[in-house]
């Protein structure tokens, strides 16, 4: 039987993929013509990673202040992620 410690390093280097995963999407996304297909995938990585800080929360692996800390950096990059979306969304004159 697995305990919850020995999915600490597995966990964290999902994190640490996600997180890589995002910056080079948002880089990709700065760059490209069709931007919003690239800043509507960013919306499930960013819920993976919530989900998987909350792993981190649930198996004690982490502080509760920690994991605030993570979640409202987490929330911000989504508040901004959503912002740019809509901004494409409504952006006229082209088509995404």
């Amino acid at each position: 039987m697995t305990r919850p410690r020995d999915h600490k390093f597995l966990l964290g280097n999902r994190i640490i993929t996600e997180l890589y995963d995002l910056l080079d999407v948002l880089i990709v996304a700065q760059y490209a013509k069709q931007k919003l297909a690239h800043l509507e995938s960013l919306n499930s990585k960013l819920d993976i990673l919530r989900y998987q800080t909350r792993l981190l929360l649930e198996f004690n692996l982490i502080k509760t202040e920690r994991y605030e800390y993570a979640q409202k950096l987490l929330n911000d990059i989504g508040i901004d992620l959503g912002g740019w979306i809509k901004q494409q969304k409504i952006k006229p004159g082209t088509s995404n």
